[in-house]
């Protein structure tokens, strides 16, 4: 097995994305363009050895490797083994291989090419750096240890049903989730330069919510990854990986994008403090109570008390990295029209997954997160006293009804997260659409 072989496979991969994050400043000047290079090709090199070794060795039938000795016998047919190659271990190699060659070469997105080398190269770092988040946080769960070392005694062969093939499309839809949530990190956290990513955004937008939809109809399915987590939510699957780009996605489509349009449209900003006020002690308030009541609603504590110090426990985590966050904009990093905003929204963003990375559990916050998020984009225009209020009957109340909504009915069901969830998202929609199409022109006053 590779990982017997090379043990310092995936600590090199691991140090290698951690320098995409750096990726801008490694190719900043001309004297680094080699080390540049080597740093941005490094990950599609190594993910290609992944995933071909582990071809070869199933195509070949190699008894050493822990798939053939799982799956197939030594006469299995050529469909059984490409079954194993899709479903298996190498559909999430292939799945992360795609994703880094995609964020190498972003830059020659037509998109992207249009708005010149520049721009180009900015949103590719920017692609680079959310890629290399999403793989570093999912690193654990998508490669685990025992996929690549073998074990002793060695399992006797087909002990186990071959993969189902409707496994194959989680691997894929966390690609592409992954790459065009990468352009709207792009769209939404490129300020430093005068181009127009509106385009970009709005083509994988698009993408994104057919994405969504098509990933929540497959996750209601109950396929075995999800069952298998629901079980016992505090071992990661797949599925926890597959949630944690969902969010991603959901923040990214719905909010921290489109936000960037509508703060633009924010006049100077008169109680600017205490709207940013509000809105952690609202997001606070939705965080903690979703989080409660849907720990309390499963069989996964002997105890209310144990529930809700674990939910707080989780939001606090969220709530002290978007506080913490606020430091930024001191330091330099404020080039968005709200850059305290920004930072809360972001932190709301990745913070969650970091969480879900080292504790599943955490991802029974997202619901609650989803409609802080929401609120984040309606509060400054209700505190603020510069701009004018949006429409009860179009915005508010809409709103309001959809958070009561989000909050109560899950606990009418049977399984209470994918519920949550998709209940979630109305009240996003309604922020969404109500702010873009709202007209902050009449000051002072409130239809």
């Amino acid at each position: 097995m590779l990982g017997d072989t090379f043990p310092w496979f995936f600590p090199t991969l691991a140090l290698v994305l951690c320098s995409w994050l750096a990726v801008a400043s490694i190719e900043k000047e001309r004297a680094r363009s080699l080390v540049g290079s080597v740093v941005r090709w490094t990950p599609p090199v190594m993910f290609a050895v992944l995933f071909l070794h582990r071809f070869f060795s199933i195509m070949q039938l190699d008894a050493t490797h822990m798939e053939v000795l799982q799956y197939l016998s030594q006469d299995a047919t050529l469909g059984e083994r490409l079954r194993v190659v899709v479903a298996g271990q190498a559909g999430f190699e292939a799945a992360a291989l795609a994703m880094v060659v995609f964020a190498a070469s972003a830059h020659r997105l037509p998109s992207l090419q249009m708005l010149g080398e520049k721009a180009a190269n900015v949103a590719r770092h920017r692609i680079m750096n959310f890629t290399a988040l999403c793989l570093l946080m999912t690193l654990g769960l998508l490669f685990p240890e025992q996929a690549y070392t073998a074990t002793e005694p060695l399992p006797q062969q087909g002990i186990l049903q071959p993969p189902s093939l409707s496994g194959a499309l989680l691997p894929i839809l966390f690609a592409l989730l992954v790459m065009f949530s990468g352009e709207l990190f792009a769209a939404s956290s490129t300020y430093s330069i005068s181009a127009d990513f509106s385009s970009l955004a709005k083509k994988a937008s698009m993408k994104n919510a057919l994405l969504l939809v098509i990933a929540l109809i497959w996750i209601s399915t109950n396929p075995a990854s999800w069952t298998a987590w629901l079980d016992d939510p505090s071992v990661g699957t797949e599925a926890v990986v597959l949630l944690m780009v969902i969010h991603a996605t959901v923040s990214l489509t719905l909010i921290i994008r489109p936000s960037r349009t509508i703060e633009s449209r924010l006049l100077y900003g008169e109680r600017r403090s205490l709207a940013l006020i509000a809105m952690f002690v609202l997001s606070a308030a939705l965080m903690l109570l979703s989080a409660c009541l849907l720990l309390n609603s499963t069989s996964l504590f002997a105890t209310t008390i144990g529930a809700n110090l674990y939910g707080f426990w989780a939001c606090a985590a969220v709530l002290g990295a978007m506080l913490l966050s606020q430091f930024m904009p001191t330091l330099g990093f404020d080039a968005a029209p709200r850059p305290e905003a920004w930072w809360l929204r972001n932190m709301a963003l990745f913070m969650p997954m970091v969480l879900m990375a080292f504790s599943p559990m955490t991802a029974y916050i997202l619901p609650g997160v989803w409609l802080a998020l929401a609120w984040t984009l309606v509060l400054p225009w209700i505190v603020e006293s510069d701009v004018r209020t949006p429409q009860m009957r179009f915005v508010i109340a809409p709103l309001m009804i959809a958070t009561v909504a989000a909050l109560a009915i899950p606990m009418m069901a049977e399984s209470t997260l994918l519920p949550a969830l998709i209940l979630a998202i109305p009240a996003l929609l309604v922020a969404f659409i109500g702010m873009m199409v709202h007209n902050p022109s009449a000051l002072n006053s409130t239809p």
